[in-house]
């Protein structure tokens, strides 16, 4: 004669010495549901619009037996709506004092404001209205994020700096070119005017009055009597 002995909520089942025993009751989630964007390895306190993320929880038996299959449900509520809901099977159940981390995948979170409430509990199939335990929940909320204000602001700063940048070198190096093209000029035609005078070419325009009052006076090498000659020039 087999006895079997079940549980209320049927997670522990006998059959004589050989059969397995399970125990379901001792599952603990937690200690809080979080939510991660690489599967569990981070824990991510303030979730944002636009990245993938994960939904996760760890799973422990603490009791002395192992247990049976179990499922954790998650749920995403609050401005969520409908509510997403998700489920994490363990079919093979967990032996006495392992654990699992319950991982579902959720997606990304739209670019509006809102709050959300996540929770996740442990269940037996046998019994889906009743949760064995529940982790904490994570209440959080996800704001929104603007780029085009910001990106176009850099394009037209960038366009008006470069182009007034521009202008002003043209205009520079062109006024420049004049000046230097004139000052030569006047330089040459005052070598050639006086071969022995060397303050003269200093100031174009005073060589070139002596130049024409002085021609003859090839050796008169002091500033002073050039500036005579040229006064007496003009009389």
């Amino acid at each position: 004669m087999t006895n079997k002995i079940f549980s209320p909520n049927g997670d522990q089942t006998g059959g004589g010495s050989d059969a397995p025993q399970t125990d379901n009751t001792k599952l603990v989630a937690g200690p809080t549901v979080y939510v991660s964007p690489d599967g569990g390895t981070t824990n991510e306190a303030f979730p944002k619009q636009g990245v993938e993320y994960d939904f996760c929880v760890d799973v422990v038996n603490n009791g002395t037996l192992p247990s049976g299959a179990f499922y954790v449900h998650f749920t995403l509520s609050g401005d969520q709506n409908p509510p997403f809901e998700q489920d994490f099977k363990q079919d093979d159940g967990l032996d006495a004092g392992h654990s699992v981390k319950a991982v579902v995948h959720f997606g990304s979170f739209p670019n509006e404001f809102k709050d959300y409430l996540l929770e996740a509990c442990v269940y037996s199939p046998s019994a889906p209205d009743k949760p064995i335990n529940c982790a904490g929940t994570f209440d959080f909320p996800v704001n929104t994020e603007s780029t085009d204000s910001s990106g176009s602001t850099g394009n037209s700063d960038s366009s008006n700096n470069s182009g007034s940048s521009g202008n002003s070198g043209s205009d520079n190096s062109g006024s420049s070119g004049s000046s230097d093209s004139n000052s030569s000029g006047s330089s040459d035609k005052t070598g050639s005017g006086n071969s022995g005078s060397s303050s003269g070419s200093s100031d174009s325009n005073n060589s070139g009055s002596s130049d024409n009052s002085g021609s003859g006076d090839s050796s008169s090498t002091p500033a002073t009597s050039d500036t005579s000659s040229s006064n007496s020039g003009s009389n």
